[in-house]
């Protein structure tokens, strides 16, 4: 994918990693999937609007929104050094009858890139299911001789054109000048016919002919090669391309080597054959002179549509925008625009079509795009991207939505607000929320996002699916690193109603300085005035735990292995040293002078029990002190 061997060693070495993500104001980013993705370098969208994903290692996986992601098989001996992998991956437009997918992958078995048909079996048409697999025994060998002796500029990206046909790009194999050739199979822009009629219903490993996936139509048709399947050449390495739905126009993302990045269109006729066009490369990079080949520059090279400089690196070319009439359309101010972004500068750009023309140039409309490998725009008219962690990550990534923001849905408060607990234990209590939609009516399986805030961590990972009444939840674990307030906010994406829950750590805090012993107490009470009878222990080793309804207490005082330094109750007797009661107001600081040589080698245990005058008996976390 991309410019040249240079760049890509550099900019591996620090692994870029994606920033916080920006696009214009109205509009926000979901978050969908950022857990379980294996470097995802691909999707595409099911007739019902679930999600394929291509994993870079060969793992498929299916996306059902409000269900979550499961692996549906594995498309066998894919190769995935350097730039290798499953690169590609599209749906049949009639995948909900035939179940049929095209992957296209580097292969582990020979030193050929392979374009191939799976067939899944399942729940083929039902949105909220990830019920689905495929057997590699499915397997329909449609390419299996495109060369991959290098292991960059490999391509590509399969997709379907309005016309039925499946068209894909390939990159150069490193060989520059063989993509002015139409018979070498690389540096091209392929459109087949992958109809049952060509390739039965059935598997096989053995391809079809070029002139049996020759849609009849293509420049070259009359010959007898591979060039009859070619519309285009002249591409260096167009790893990511979009079709535009409604004219038949190819868009793509091609990568350059040195100075220039690629946004170029391949037009549809409105009628009449196909042209076979020429986008430059190697004697043109962008809009600038190339290193050519032998002979003369040919005649009719077809400049891009726009053309980037570095601190771009590699383009993925994304869609021609088009309002759905869905939901999540962006408005007619973006009909027929165009999108496209760079894998390493992770800005996102607009070309915006004024109805006759496009600009000069285009515009930034986002950053923070850094390792996305796809950009496609879904049938509700949101856009989607898979991005991986890094650059050239080998596990994890995510799947995101930009959309406009409009009517957003909330989440609400219901349960586990307000407790309070010890440093380093979990709450009582997990914290529920509820899912609303923009009517206030429960969403059910509805996304939430859980953060927290202050001296606690979650037991879930984010999104978090909510059951089929909208109900959510967490558990809040209170760390042992400090006390105090604590915020956990359930949020859904774009809502601008969040649920929040505030909770409180208790924390005790033991600090030997010399012969002073100095003991904390953060504590909180909703009681006026704020007094909080309070008993400070501490214990020699051995001390037996003291069970009680409000839980283990490990300075049990009813032993005489146990010193009580403060009593707020005056039930026991306490040591004299220096200690001037136990009331906290409603935390308490005390300092005791320990007599010398009385705790030197001993490691004592030291806890908190207290009495809230509206929430009754709690404790503290306990703190051991070795003298």
């Amino acid at each position: 994918m991309l410019r040249s061997l240079l760049v890509p060693l550099a900019v591996a070495a620090v692994a870029l990693a994606p920033r916080a993500q920006t696009v214009p104001s109205g509009f926000v980013i979901d978050t969908l999937v950022n857990t379980g993705l294996l470097a995802p370098n691909d999707f595409c969208f099911l007739p019902d609007g679930r999600a394929l994903l291509a994993n870079r290692g060969g793992e498929v996986m299916v996306f059902a929104e409000g269900v979550g992601i499961a692996t549906i098989g594995t498309v066998p001996s894919v190769e995935t050094g350097s730039e290798r992998g499953l690169l590609s991956i599209e749906a049949d437009p009639d995948f909900d009858t035939n179940g049929y997918f095209y992957v296209w992958y580097s292969s582990g078995s020979d030193s050929f890139l392979k374009l191939d048909r799976y067939q899944c079996t399942g729940q083929l048409s039902n949105p909220n299911s990830t019920a689905i697999t495929f057997s590699s025994a499915t397997r329909r060998v449609i390419l299996a001789s495109v060369p991959d002796s290098a292991f960059n500029h490999n391509g590509g990206s399969a997709r379907f054109g309005p016309d039925g046909m499946l068209y894909l790009t390939i990159g150069d194999d490193a060989v520059s000048c063989n993509a002015q050739s139409t018979t070498s199979s690389v540096g091209c822009l392929l459109r087949m016919n992958v109809s049952t009629a060509v390739l039965g219903t059935g598997a096989s490993t053995v391809a079809p002919t070029f002139t049996a996936l020759d849609p009849g139509t293509n420049p070259l048709s009359a010959n007898a090669d591979i060039s009859q399947l070619v519309i285009a050449h002249g591409l260096r390495n167009p790893f990511r391309m979009e079709i535009d739905q409604l004219t038949g126009n190819v868009y793509i993302g091609d990568v350059g080597l040195s100075t220039r990045e690629e946004y170029t269109e391949y037009v549809y006729p409105s009628s009449g054959p196909l042209p076979l066009r020429n986008f430059g490369w190697p004697w043109r990079e962008g809009l600038t002179a190339g290193g050519g080949c032998s002979g003369s520059q040919p005649p009719g090279l077809v400049d891009p549509l726009a053309d980037a400089v570095s601190p771009w690196d590699s383009i993925m070319g994304g869609p021609r925008y088009r309002n759905q009439g869905g939901p999540n359309d962006f408005g007619a101010s973006f009909e027929g625009d165009a999108f496209f972004l760079d894998y390493f500068a992770g800005e996102l750009r607009r070309l915006d079509w004024t109805g006759t023309a496009w600009p000069a140039t285009a515009s930034s409309w986002g950053s923070g795009f850094t390792a996305v490998t796809a950009l496609r725009q879904a049938p509700d008219g949101s856009m989607w991207v898979v991005q991986q962690p890094s650059t050239y990550a080998t596990t994890g990534g995510s799947l995101k939505r930009v959309r406009p923001l409009g009517p957003t849905n909330s989440v609400v408060a219901i349960s586990g607000n307000n407790q309070l607990g010890a440093a380093g234990e979990v709450f009582g209590q997990p914290v529920v929320a509820r899912v609303l939609d923009t009517n206030g009516n429960p969403l059910p399986f509805g996304t939430v996002n859980f953060a927290v805030t202050g001296p606690a961590i979650l037991t879930t990972a984010n999104p978090v699916i909510a059951d089929a009444s909208g109900f959510v939840q967490t558990s809040v674990i209170a760390t042992t690193s400090a006390g105090g307030a604590i915020t956990v906010t359930g949020s859904t994406p774009g809502s601008a109603t969040n649920g929040v829950f505030s909770l409180f750590s208790r924390r005790l805090t033991v600090t030997p300085a010399g012969s002073l012993l100095v003991v904390s107490v953060l504590n909180k009470t909703d009681a006026v005035p704020a007094q909080v009878p309070l008993i400070v222990m501490m214990s020699f080793p051995q001390t037996p735990m003291l069970p009680t309804f409000f839980g283990p207490v490990f300075t049990n005082p009813y032993v005489s292995s146990t010193l009580v330094l403060d009593d707020g109750f005056g039930h026991f007797p306490t040591v004299a040293w220096g200690g001037t009661g136990g009331t906290g107001t409603p935390s308490l600081t005390k300092v005791y002078t320990v007599p010398a040589g009385l705790l030197t080698g001993q490691r004592m245990t030291l806890q908190v029990v207290g009495w809230d005058p509206l929430t009754g008996w709690f404790r503290t976390n306990t703190e051991v002190r070795q003298f």
